[in-house]
């Protein structure tokens, strides 16, 4: 979807703590500090504990769905989680298919999504991670939606000491840094 010039682009973010801001200051965490580097609206969803089955100290992402619709977005992040690195792999991608088809399917056609997987840290071993990452991928290309593993692409270092709140959180300068990668993938989605 494209934004007038005089309306910024929207963008509703669906997560996890993450999201959330866990470990960032005043929880200014990525998802808001991409809204600033953009000049864009942001609504953030994240709830700490969640993911496509864990339902944290809330519901699944799949129960966010008419909140983040609510909002118009232009764009639409769905985020990680990691908290569901313990799920069986075939259940994980066919929650991750459900939730994603279905917000494919209810969004505005003009509305992007983008999916970004788990991230590396110090307290989870990484074949957890790359074990949880699969199943989102299919869970993505099964919704026709992109994925993008941020894990993969090391958004964050799991050995650097001096940007986690603690074992499973980013600090100030981790969430920057996010941000900074995720920034220029909201512009180029709505060419803004």
């Amino acid at each position: 979807m494209i934004a007038t010039a005089a309306e910024p682009p929207v963008v509703t973010f669906i997560g996890d703590s993450w999201t959330a801001g866990t470990g960032a200051s005043d929880w200014d965490g990525h998802a808001v500090q991409a809204c600033e580097r953009l000049g864009w609206e942001c609504h953030v969803l994240g709830v700490a504990g969640s993911g496509y089955l864990s339902t944290g100290l809330g519901a699944p992402f799949a129960e966010r769905i008419p909140r983040a619709l609510a909002a118009d977005p232009d764009v639409i992040v769905v985020q990680g989680s990691t908290n569901d690195y313990a799920q069986d792999p075939a259940s994980l991608a066919s929650a991750a298919s459900s939730t994603l088809t279905r917000l494919r399917t209810e969004a505005d056609p003009d509305t992007d999504i983008l999916v970004l997987g788990g991230s590396y840290t110090p307290g989870l071993a990484s074949p957890a991670v790359e074990g949880s990452t699969l199943p989102w991928q299919l869970g993505a290309a099964a919704a026709g939606v992109t994925f993008i593993d941020i894990a993969g692409q090391k958004w964050t270092d799991p050995s650097d000491p001096t940007i986690w709140a603690d074992p499973s959180h980013p600090d100030d300068r981790a969430h920057a840094r996010i941000a900074e990668r995720l920034a220029p993938l909201l512009r180029g989605l709505v060419g803004a």
